[in-house]
């Protein structure tokens, strides 16, 4: 949608409305029926849903029309668009999984779900900013993009576009903190709903299973007798122990037990894996990590899609960033600078020589203060302030943005993302997080019998619900080789690349080499080191994953800026 001179971009077959000054293009989505003859409503995302059940789409549409934020209760991921006399609203979900992008300048505003139509119109440059922060995480923080001016919408806001341009308003659907009665029987409760609602209206919906404890969550909140003949798929990835615990608890109910593993990947020739790539970054707008995503689409061949049951959510509610102890404390720039360093960027930030010395130097301290400015946002206090930065910000723009990419295979339906759940969770105290205690107490409350079954590579969550003084040493045991095995990487330089990575990123370097002219829209990047890159395309050489998947995002990107 646009106020603007400049002509349409839209596809062919999209719909094209003028409302006032204002145009909109529909495409991909049917209109919403609405019995009032001057809206149009469109809902962008696959679901519509709340814990418990489907939206009806009059509520939607009467929703859209006198207050959005009443739709805030939705889960993750929504969106919608409603036309009527003279303007455009638009609204996305309470926690920014479904992307809406904006863009306004004199004369000018823009809002779609893609970064790089936007781009294209504005013939937008590079954001070095965005650049620098995606070099070093791997996505974006808050609002950010890879394209100057070009801004995402905050989760929980709506927007309306007129002839005065683009008005943004808030809506409270964040995470509110009181004191817990008892947080553990209310998630259950939650979870118990969320999954028996699910199941009655998609009985064949799938469940990802894995050897870990969110999925182990969610098969426990399913009542046992609906557990036989339920759907559950693992992927069978190299160095996991996923496939041997979830075949078990599928033989143990009953359940269909579908596994297959990332054997495909390499039987793609060099010029498949760069087209799989690259409509991989298209999808992503240039902001997640496009070789992976490529891998597991690619492994996702072979399972059912449909309607898919994930865990996430779960990393919220175990205090994914939590480092030592674990008590009420202030923080500083510092604290960020080492969160990034130890916990962040060591997997996904590009190898050195990539960017250029200055760059990559200005690159670091650039992404460190974005880190931090998100923390900030999130609080005073340390590890509350971490929970949020996963929250409203990792979870946003790299599962969010993930969840929405592959909207055209499956519809993915996140129960523990429900607000009221993560409500809970934020009520309860990050030294009642740690360690997984919360999490194992809600699996005790949820199923007993499951929770004294071992997880992958870790003891069974009974162990972590009630921790003894030997489990406390041997959780603190555990961490320390996990951080330890994290500063040997650092040490090293490298990252660990994502499943099927290595060989698909291979692939796409291949392909480069015998198609160079597939980088030239980068030739002129002023934050590249063109040696390097001459370098890789010469087979001097071989790139890691996380290089060839910024590389690609540019590209991409970069076929749409000036």
């Amino acid at each position: 949608m646009g106020r603007s001179e400049a002509p349409s971009a839209a596809p062919r077959e999209a719909t094209l409305t003028a409302h006032g000054a204002v145009e909109l293009a529909l495409w991909g989505r049917p209109v919403l029926h609405d019995r009032s003859g001057d809206r149009r409503t469109l809902v962008i995302s696959r679901l519509m849903r709340r814990t418990d059940g489907t939206v009806a789409s009059d509520e939607v549409v009467e929703s859209m029309s006198a207050d959005p934020a009443a739709l805030q209760d939705l889960l993750p991921p929504f969106g919608a668009v409603q036309a009527r006399a003279g303007a455009v609203r638009f609204t996305a979900d309470w926690m920014g999984f479904e992307h809406l992008f904006l863009f306004e300048r004199p004369g000018q505003a823009m809002a779609s779900t893609s970064a790089l139509l936007i781009g294209r119109l504005a013939e937008a440059p590079f954001d070095h900013a965005g650049v620098a922060v995606q070099s070093q995480l791997g996505w974006q923080l808050g609002s950010m993009t890879i394209l100057e001016g070009v801004r995402k919408l905050p989760p929980g806001h709506s927007g309306t576009m007129s002839e005065d341009g683009i008005a943004i308003d808030s809506a409270d659907g964040g995470t509110h903190r009181s004191v817990a009665s008892d947080a553990v029987a209310e998630a259950a409760g939650i979870l118990r709903r969320s999954l028996n609602s699910l199941l009655d209206d998609h009985p064949d919906a799938v469940l990802q299973l894995t050897g870990g404890m969110d999925s182990r969550l969610l098969l426990s909140a399913i009542h046992p007798a609906r557990r036989r003949g339920l759907h559950a798929m693992t992927l069978d990835v190299p160095g996991a122990g996923d496939v041997a615990i979830a075949r078990a608890l599928a033989e143990r109910f009953g359940m269909v037990h579908d596994v297959h593993g990332l054997a495909d990947v390499a039987d793609l020739t060099p010029e498949e894996a760069w087209h799989a790539c690259r409509a991989e970054a298209t999808v992503l707008d240039g902001m997640s990590d496009p070789v992976a995503l490529a891998a597991q689409r690619i492994a996702e061949r072979a399972f059912t899609q449909g309607v898919r049951i994930s865990g996430l959510g779960g990393e919220v509610a175990r205090g994914f960033y939590y480092v030592g102890r674990v008590r009420d404390r202030p923080y500083e720039r510092r604290d960020a600078a080492r969160l990034a360093s130890w916990r962040m960027f060591v997997n996904e930030a590009v190898e050195p020589g990539l960017l250029t010395e200055d760059f990559a130097r200005w690159a670091r301290e650039r992404a460190i203060d974005e880190v931090y400015a998100a923390l900030r946002d999130g609080g005073d206090e340390w590890f509350r302030a971490t929970d949020d930065l996963y929250l409203r910000h990792r979870m946003q723009r790299w599962a969010g943005a993930t969840d929405i990419a592959v909207s055209d295979l499956r519809v993915v339906i996140n129960p523990m993302l429900d607000p009221a759940f993560l409500r809970i969770v934020s009520r309860v105290h990050p030294r009642d997080k740690a360690d997984a205690k919360f999490l194992a107490r809600l699996q005790m409350d949820l199923d007993p019998e499951l929770g004294r079954l071992p997880l992958d590579g870790r003891p069974a969550p009974a162990t972590f619900a009630r921790p003894t003084a030997w489990s406390g040493a041997a959780n603190a045991y555990r961490s320390g080789r996990r951080f330890a095995s994290k500063a040997s990487q650092r040490l090293r330089r490298g990252n660990r690349p994502p499943a099927g990575g290595e060989v698909l990123a291979a692939k796409v370097v291949e392909h480069w080499r015998a198609h160079p002219g597939l980088l030239d829209s980068l030739a002129h990047a002023p934050f590249l080191s063109q040696a390097w890159l001459s370098s890789v395309l010469e087979g001097e050489r071989d790139p890691r994953p996380s290089a060839v998947a910024l590389l690609t995002n540019l590209a991409v990107a970069g076929e749409r800026v000036r």
